[in-house]
């Protein structure tokens, strides 16, 4: 069974005793991740406009809190902090490509160090923000007065999710990621930073304020530290996102009522977070997008979903693509290796 974006566990699974540690870890969790998505449920339904920029610090410091409570605050400050920045830097394709294609060097730079759990979702948040900040006042997102509420949204939705798994979840085990080689670091590094610089242009100059930042959601959830299971990652992406567009573009063709949508997002975020500790990838994508879709979608909920159909496919093929190719390459060099004269 596989988890979303990084695979921290908690704890070393074993037999007898141990094994019901981990079970018993397992359902602490669980437990602490639905505390943390409760305010969802709540300002979906007294603050809809609200949802979107918690829920993208919510989910950052969710993911980092299952593999390291100290990672899940760097995290949650980082990632609200830099929400502030991310609508203003998107005002210009060039400061645009410039902040993001930092993040994704301080991604990849993280996750060399093993450090890389809630980095993705951290990335994607900020793409979000960069590409198409929400209007949550009557003031320009892109000007600092639209920008701090977004940015103080993120950071308490960060913020609350890390008191809470802090508090319910502080004795559990973590098992910590074993940090990737110079050269590993190298190739994910570069190919995150390549990646992030070509499609947060395009985003900015042919499709600003539109969900075309869901390529670089995507890039980011599949392009994990590692080859072993790309493939069946990004297939699982796709998978996911196909499945949860077409509950959405279902529930619009039956001509759904806005309160079935606020259910049918609610349902996503709680199921997301549960998925996410102990459903297959696919099932988490589907809740993911399903979330993200019904939150940003605006009136036209059945186009923004047929376009992250075909943005996470691409987004998907292109991170499959390059990382079967690091390993190609990595397998060739290791094989002439065997072969020089020793």
């Amino acid at each position: 069974m596989s988890r979303a974006v990084d695979d921290p566990a908690p704890g070393p699974a074993v037999d007898g005793a141990g094994a019901s540690r981990t079970s018993a870890a397992r359902r602490r969790l669980v437990v602490a991740a639905l505390v943390g998505v409760a305010p969802v449920v709540v300002l979906a339904i007294v603050a809809p406009a609200t949802v979107m920029p918690w829920f993208l610090g919510m989910l950052p410091a969710l993911v980092a809190g299952i593999a390291s409570l100290r990672r899940a605050a760097v995290v949650a400050t980082l990632t609200g902090t830099l929400a502030l920045v991310a609508p203003l830097a998107g005002s210009q394709v060039w400061s645009a490509t410039v902040l993001m294609s930092v993040v994704a060097a301080g991604l990849g730079l993280a996750a060399g160090r093993g450090w890389s759990s809630g980095g993705a979702p951290a990335a994607a948040t900020l793409a979000a923000l960069t590409v198409a900040p929400p209007a949550l006042t009557t003031a320009d997102p892109r000007t600092l007065e639209g920008a701090l509420p977004i940015a103080a949204l993120v950071l308490a939705g960060g913020l609350w999710t890390v008191a809470t798994t802090t508090v319910l979840t502080r004795s559990v085990e973590r098992r910590p990621r074993a940090p990737m080689s110079g050269p590993e670091t190298a190739w994910y590094t570069a190919a995150l930073v390549g990646f992030t610089a070509v499609g947060t242009w395009w985003a900015m100059t042919y499709f600003p304020g539109t969900h075309s930042w869901w390529l670089l959601l995507t890039f980011y959830m599949v392009m994990v530290p590692r080859t072993a299971d790309i493939t069946a990652r990004a297939l699982a992406r796709a998978a996911g996102t196909v499945l949860g567009g077409l509950v959405i573009v279902t529930l619009v063709a039956l001509d759904a009522s806005g309160e079935a949508l606020t259910v049918a997002v609610v349902a996503g975020a709680v199921g997301g977070v549960v998925a996410y500790l102990v459903a297959p990838y696919w099932v988490y994508t589907a809740f993911l997008t399903l979330t993200v879709v019904g939150l940003s979608a605006g009136g036209a909920p059945v186009a923004g979903a047929e376009a992250r159909v075909g943005l996470t496919l691409v987004g998907a093929g292109s991170a499959a693509g390059i990382l079967l190719l690091v390993r190609a390459v990595g397998s060739r060099a290791r094989r002439t290796g065997d072969r020089s004269p020793g």
